[in-house]
């Protein structure tokens, strides 16, 4: 009668929790397509050697399998933004953005994406995707690989990072570290820039 009792409420813990803790952590990555060159890592300090480089071209899926292809289209620029779920920067960084994208749009011609990355099950704030929704992110969210490629092909050494990238593809920005709102309008600038 125990074992019964043990085996029903372990289903129901199953079904109402996701399922295993396996399945849930597997969608928290997703597979990852990279094409073209990785950027070198950003240094410290000094000139970035990345600024003037053709970004790599990602084809990635969001936490509801959305396949999303980030590239150079003649058109937009990109900003990407490099979170992960246990960096204490990122968690007082998301809110801030999250905040300002709800009192303003993103430049014209500017779009703003967020890559889930360095995802470790046994960190705090997991899982990532629950992280984002209860912040209420507002834009794009893409699952980086379980090896984080993504946040390694543009040349990631610290969080939260941020990339900007032209319509051309090239290079225009690179940020590390939490930024103030101002910090974060300079950086859009940048992207707005023609």
């Amino acid at each position: 009668m125990a074992l019964a009792a043990a085996v029903a409420v372990a289903f129901l813990v199953a079904i109402t929790t996701g399922g295993e803790p396996e399945a849930r952590d597997s969608a928290q990555v997703g597979s990852v397509e990279i094409t073209g060159s990785a950027l070198p890592p950003l240094p410290r300090s000094g000139t970035d050697p990345a600024v003037g480089i053709v970004s790599p071209s990602v084809r990635a899926t969001t936490f509801d399998e959305t396949s999303v292809t980030l590239e150079a289209d003649g058109k937009k620029s990109l900003v990407i933004g490099f979170f992960t779920h246990w960096c204490s920067h990122c968690r007082a960084e998301l809110p801030t953005l999250t905040a300002w994208l709800d009192a303003n749009d993103p430049p014209e011609g500017v779009e703003v994406v967020a890559v889930s990355t360095s995802v470790d099950s046994g960190a705090p704030n997991h899982p990532p995707s629950a992280w984002f929704e209860e912040v209420g992110w507002p834009e794009v969210v893409l699952r980086d690989s379980s090896t984080n490629e993504i946040a390694t092909s543009f040349g990631l050494t610290s969080f939260p990072y941020f990339v900007v990238v032209g319509p051309d593809g090239r290079v225009r920005l690179r940020a590390s570290g939490e930024l103030d709102t101002q910090q974060w309008e300079i950086l859009l600038e940048e992207a707005a820039a023609r």
